[in-house]
């Protein structure tokens, strides 16, 4: 889904040489795991037509050196390929893409690769408590690693242009899912995370398609990006949110603002047609950064400088991931939005506050409003 490339292609994972023949005994290696390593090979004697015999050889000076296997690496593709990827989507299709022809991009490409990895130890570190501050540690450190390459890319090419794409949506959900980076934040700077969120996914995935939208449709991850066109006008949008509509016509603003607003107000309408939101929640991610990766720059500069509308229109889009509050990139976050938002109008403006969905779609679905 947003730079010829100076990336290193030298993927850093250690993959397994030859074994020799023989036996084998294990020995420590990464964190505590067990690596084996080629003791004394036997040799056949066939000089008997008659009769073989096994008799061993004799230990040489300088064993050579046993195969050397990353397994905190694989241990992390592993659970990509049966854990992670069945939490992206729940489309059979795009779940195998996802496990196998993603991960061929990403050999190529190691910045792409590693935040596969990276996502992946963030992504276990939620199942496994008393690895948590390791793995997310881990998962830092992965990130870290593929941004330096990514940075490393001077220009997309038809070379890269779908790694570039790849890249920019996991490192959007990436960011969207690390709760390590909100812990102890207030409504005001919990705001500029998601602000930072939107823009990234945004800019990124804006540059990935201004030039290669009819690539990746002719390419091999063409089903992963397959635009949902839902009957227009949109069916089953709730009332409270068709009333967005409203807002911005009795709203003082300019040309611009009207266009840019209207245009976030049409992609959130087409997110709830697809997502089948409120009627539907979710537990995987599918949809649920579509609306992000489709806004109108004014827009963003209207949220950046918080204004009234921009805000109460982003509160819509917290309610819709509230419904995706089961799936562990999402989770609290559209809870977490709409509070922090309410937090910030009931201090400046009445009216916003007043316009701050609380429970828009269904009773048992209420939202708690108060101060992050």
């Amino acid at each position: 889904m947003s730079n010829v490339m100076k990336a290193n292609r030298d993927v850093p994972c250690h993959y397994l040489t030859a074994p020799a023949h023989g036996s084998q005994q294990p020995s420590t290696g990464l964190n505590g795991a067990t690596q084996i390593k080629p003791l004394e090979s036997a040799a056949l004697d066939v000089s008997d037509r008659e009769t073989i015999t096994i008799s061993p050889l004799a230990p040489t000076a300088e064993p050579r050196p046993g195969p050397s296997v990353d397994l905190d690496s694989i241990r992390l593709l592993h659970h990509w390929s049966t854990m992670t990827c069945p939490t992206l989507t729940s489309d059979i299709e795009q779940q195998d893409l996802w496990r196998t022809t993603v991960v061929k991009h990403g050999l190529s490409h190691p910045f792409l690769l590693h935040e596969i990895l990276a996502l992946a130890a963030l992504h276990l570190a939620t199942d496994n408590p008393d690895e948590q501050d390791l793995l997310f540690t881990r998962a830092t450190e992965l990130q870290n690693d593929a941004l330096g390459r990514f940075h490393e890319v001077a220009v997309t090419d038809e070379s890269n242009c779908i790694a570039v794409m790849l890249f920019s949506c996991l490192l959007g959900v990436h960011i969207l899912a690390d709760r390590s980076r909100t812990q102890g934040l207030g409504s005001s700077d919990y705001l500029d995370h998601i602000f930072r969120c939107i823009g990234l996914l945004r800019d990124v995935m804006k540059l990935a398609f201004r030039d290669w939208s009819s690539f990746f449709h002719a390419s091999d991850i063409a089903p992963l990006i397959q635009d949902k066109k839902p009957q227009v006008p949109y069916d089953k949008i709730p009332n409270e949110c068709r009333d967005l509509s409203e807002l911005v016509k009795e709203s003082d603003l300019g040309p611009s603002s009207v266009t840019a607003y209207n245009t976030a107000i049409d992609r959130l309408f087409w997110l709830l047609a697809v997502s089948g939101v409120p009627t539907v929640s979710h537990n995987t991610a599918q949809w649920a950064i579509g609306w992000p990766v489709q806004l109108p720059d004014e827009y963003i500069v209207l949220l950046n400088q918080r204004r009234p509308e921009a805000l109460i229109i982003l509160s819509y889009y917290g309610v819709v991931l509230h419904f995706y509050r089961e799936t562990w990139t999402i989770g609290d976050t559209g809870a977490r939005l709409v509070r922090a938002i309410n937090s910030q109008a009931s201090r400046t403006d009445r009216d916003l506050a007043a316009a701050i969905p609380y429970s828009v779609f269904t009773n048992n679905t209420r939202l708690e409003v108060h101060a992050v």
